[in-house]
């Protein structure tokens, strides 16, 4: 594949998280909406309500439901608990409109030698703009890192006289030498809680790196630990993985852990569009410190969290969403197993959101509680709720172009691209049946839905082709015109070598995946 075919996909993919499921979608929910979802719950003969899901919440919307209404006695009582916060487009109440919170925001920058040339040029660039682009009385800090760290701006409250230095500080920044990111994240915390700010700020760090780590906390356990003491402390951590040489599976942990987004940029001329998408979603925040609380049933045991970092206090599963811009949409899937040896309702969770309301400047909650049904007459629910099982193969796709990520890196290509190719095929085979069961027993989309239940998988099966066709060797030169016999006859063209994971268009698949797989799973 040709390197300009490479740095096309990276900017759609780009594109893609300002614009998907899992950012900021640019159209209502209404417009997605499938013609066989019913627009009426579920309903339960007792109480007239559907015991396996529950809507809650106004300006942070919570969907919560399980995989499954009814298991079968006796069985495994498997089932997945499926949870989908959406935030509010409307950035007024009572009819006024709201100033945005003050943005208090660090911007960590690499400047290690292998940023020399456009690519520190480039960064300097859209630090510049990001300042420019920062409202009066805005915080902001911007730390440079090597194999250490040093403040470039001190947090400095934004004014028409104090821009003009700040930009200055930063076209200064001038090469090193390693590269040590947790070096630069930690000072960046440090002066991020130095803030004059105070009260309902946004708390965001922007990371930008093009290499591997080489120095300091090195491992992804290390710097996960890192991320998710700034989490606690109200940080969102977004990552911007710079060319084909970073380490794309720290980027994405990295702001997997921190509540944000993971980008590559191919080339770092497309850095401005990122730090665009950024400050856009931070300047549309409408809710920051939002937690999912999970309370679970007794005998309710869990087997697993997908995708999302998360803690346990005694029988609680709390997950932490941080900030929410308008429209965003965040998701949190866990497989469970639940008692089934006894007929009739089996409460599974108690489910609560909390978060502070930036639209109301009060603390905002979501609350409900999921059951389900235990059956012995065979009539138990057998398929999973199909926007469930949409989310299930999120996860498993996430997964799948990971592991392909691994074989390829390894010059297993052929395995690589064999996974994706039964991926493919499970992803077809569920696509029918969710669908299929979705028109025969209509079922509410989650409330503030993204996108179409086919749109989500159609969206997967396409991060799934472009990984093998980007994996795959480029289609043979065509043969010249003429005979097929004889002296002067042309030969055949040899079999072409597949893309070689050490070149550039192989890095670059690599991270594209890396990118898909992060939005899959947020």
């Amino acid at each position: 594949m040709k390197l300009k075919t490479t740095l096309a996909l990276a900017l759609c993919g780009v594109l893609a998280s300002a614009a998907g499921a899992f950012a900021i979608p640019m159209s209502p929910a209404v417009a997605t909406k499938e013609p066989w979802v019913d627009t009426k719950p579920g309903l339960d003969a007792v109480d007239g309500k559907d015991p396996s899901r529950l809507t809650a919440g106004d300006t942070l919307a919570l969907d919560a439901r399980l995989g499954h209404a009814s298991i079968a006695k006796n069985s495994r009582g498997e089932t997945f608990l499926f949870a989908q916060v959406a935030a509010s487009d409307d950035k007024s109440t009572g009819g006024s409109a709201i100033a945005a919170a003050p943005m208090n925001l660090a911007l960590v920058i690499d400047r290690s030698g292998s940023m020399k040339g456009d690519r520190i040029a480039n960064a300097m660039n859209a630090a510049v703009g990001a300042i420019e682009r920062l409202r009066d009385g805005d915080s902001v800090t911007v730390v440079a890192f090597d194999s250490s760290a040093q403040v470039v701006v001190p947090p400095t409250r934004v004014s028409s006289s104090s821009r003009a230095s700040m930009e200055a500080a930063v076209r200064n920044i001038r090469l090193g030498g390693d590269t040590c990111i947790s070096c630069g994240m930690l000072e960046g915390m440090q002066q991020l809680a130095q803030t004059s700010l105070s009260g309902d700020r946004v708390n965001r760090m922007i990371l930008l790196s093009d290499g591997a780590t080489n120095s300091g906390i090195k491992d992804v356990p290390g710097l996960r630990a890192m991320a998710n003491r700034m989490t606690s402390k109200g940080v969102t951590i977004s990552t911007i993985g710079v060319d084909v040489d970073f380490d794309e599976k720290v980027m994405a942990a990295l702001a997997a852990e921190g509540n944000g987004r993971h980008y590559f940029v191919a080339n770092s001329s497309g850095l401005p569009a990122v730090f665009s998408q950024e400050f856009d979603d931070i300047l549309a925040s409408v809710a920051k410190e939002a937690e999912l609380a999970i309370e679970l049933a007794p005998g309710v045991e869990v087997a697993e969290v997908f995708d999302r970092s998360f803690r346990r206090e005694g029988s609680k599963i709390i997950v932490p969403f941080g900030t929410f811009s308008a429209k965003q949409e965040k998701t949190v899937l866990i497989k469970l197993r639940v008692p089934a040896d006894r007929e009739g309702s089996q409460p599974v969770a108690d489910v609560k959101l909390a978060y502070r309301d930036l639209l109301k400047k009060t603390d905002g909650s979501a609350t409900g509680n999921l059951s389900l049904v235990i059956r012995s007459d065979g009539s138990e629910q057998k398929e999973l709720d199909p926007f469930v099982a949409a989310r299930v193969e999120r996860s498993r796709t996430a997964s799948t172009l990971t592991e392909a990520n691994k074989l390829f890196e390894a010059g297993r290509i052929g395995e690589a691209r064999a996974k994706l190719a039964a991926r493919k095929v499970e992803l077809k085979k569920t696509e029918t049946e969710s669908l299929a069961f979705a028109k025969a027993a209509p079922t509410t989309a989650p409330r503030r839905a993204a996108k179409s239940l086919d749109r989500d998988f159609e969206d997967q099966l396409g991060a799934v082709a472009a990984a093998d066709k980007n994996f795959a060797p480029p289609p043979p030169p065509a043969r010249p015109s003429g005979g097929s016999f004889g002296p002067g006859a042309p030969v055949a063209a040899a079999p072409a070598a597949s893309v070689s994971p050490q070149s550039r268009e192989g890095k670059a698949s690599v991270r594209l995946n890396q990118q898909s797989a992060s939005e899959f799973g947020f």
